[in-house]
């Protein structure tokens, strides 16, 4: 009977982005309507943000019993968003071993680190503002896990793209914290042309965005998976601050200390290690840009271990330390150690966050 229950939650994944996006929808129509001033409106928007951060926890919990009692749900099409004349892009939804298990966590880090930033930022003049940005961020980062295609996945990416630049901006008054936003926005834009670059080839060579039709043995002729995946390959590496990308991310270090652990230390820096797993049965059919990406990690992993020997300050030589741990999930990936990597990225995104 339990199973029978649970069967129909598939249907419902949408809820994971979508209770945050309620609670920052909520957050900002108080704001516009003035009532957040005063340290009395903080707890309410705190609790609001956390309570959604919870119940897509507790959502994501329940698909995790009914993996365990029944199989993974698998790829889910819940509607359809717009057609052409020989492919579609849908609202669909993937939701295997990969997917639930980094989803899960990321929930769960989100929670915690929206519990912790109510009192961490008590009396903040941007203290709604923070809220809103990172229950947008929360929505973005899940519909990059969960999306069952491509298309959707960017949604997400950019959507953490947008949060990541309005938060290293936070304080707006400073003129180095928004210069460094703006070098960082910049830097992640060239990483979206190849993800832009990588779906274009994948609709004219497919006729579609899913996930499941790029990762397909024998879908691509071994030119075309080359052409595709560097497209992705580039989303990665400028996502995670892989070289040549990777000046960005210690100037990304202006925004909230909470916002730093959650984007920079825990999550965001990890998306294109989830990208590259994703594609991982794809990448398997191209050995010399596996190749090419395990040169890029070691690359970058010396970079990250000589500049952590240098720093001064505690939060720096910790982003340092993160890049390292990074661009070694690269190299496993590209090395056939994909649960490997995935193990190490939970672990360190646990352990950094804390």
């Amino acid at each position: 009977m339990l199973v029978n229950m649970l069967r129909h939650l598939p249907d419902w994944v949408w809820l994971v982005p979508g209770l945050p996006l309620l609670a920052l929808s909520i957050t900002g129509l108080r704001a516009l309507l003035g009532w957040t001033s005063g340290d009395g409106a903080e707890p309410l928007t705190a609790r609001l943000c956390s309570l959604a951060a919870l119940g897509s926890l507790v959502f994501l919990l329940a698909l995790d019993l009914l993996a365990l009692l029944d199989g993974v749900p698998g790829h889910r099409v819940l509607a359809y968003w717009f057609s052409g004349s020989n492919w579609q892009g849908t609202f669909s939804y993937l939701m295997d071993e990969l997917s639930l298990s980094l989803a899960t966590l990321v929930a769960l880090i989100g929670w915690l680190v929206m519990r912790f930033s109510a009192n961490y930022l008590h009396r903040e003049a941007g203290f709604h503002r923070f809220f809103i940005i990172l229950s947008f961020f929360l929505a973005g980062i899940q519909l990059v896990l969960l999306a069952g295609n491509g298309l959707l996945a960017f949604v997400g990416w950019e959507m953490c793209g947008m949060s990541s630049f309005l938060l290293i901006g936070y304080a707006w008054h400073r003129p180095v914290a928004t210069g460094n936003a703006l070098f960082a926005f910049v830097t992640n834009r060239g990483g979206d042309a190849g993800f832009l670059l990588g779906l274009g080839f994948a609709v004219a060579w497919l006729g579609s965005f899913e996930w499941p039709a790029m990762t397909a043995p024998g879908a691509l002729a071994q030119v075309n998976a080359r052409l595709l995946l560097l497209g992705f390959v580039l989303a990665a590496l400028a996502k995670s601050a892989q070289l040549p990308f990777s000046s960005w991310i210690f100037r990304a270090l202006e925004g909230p200390t909470p916002s730093s652990a959650i984007f920079y230390g825990a999550i965001m820096v990890h998306a294109g290690v989830y990208l590259m797993l994703r594609l991982s049965p794809l990448l398997a059919q191209v050995p010399d840009v596996m190749l090419a990406l395990v040169v890029v990690g070691l690359l970058t992993a010396c970079y990250a271990w000589l500049c952590g020997l240098v720093q001064t300050d505690v939060k720096s030589a910790l982003i340092f330390a993160t890049l390292f741990q990074v661009s070694l999930m690269f190299v496993a990936i590209c090395l056939g150690w994909t649960t490997l990597a995935l193990v190490h990225l939970c672990l360190h995104a646990g352990w950094r966050v804390w």
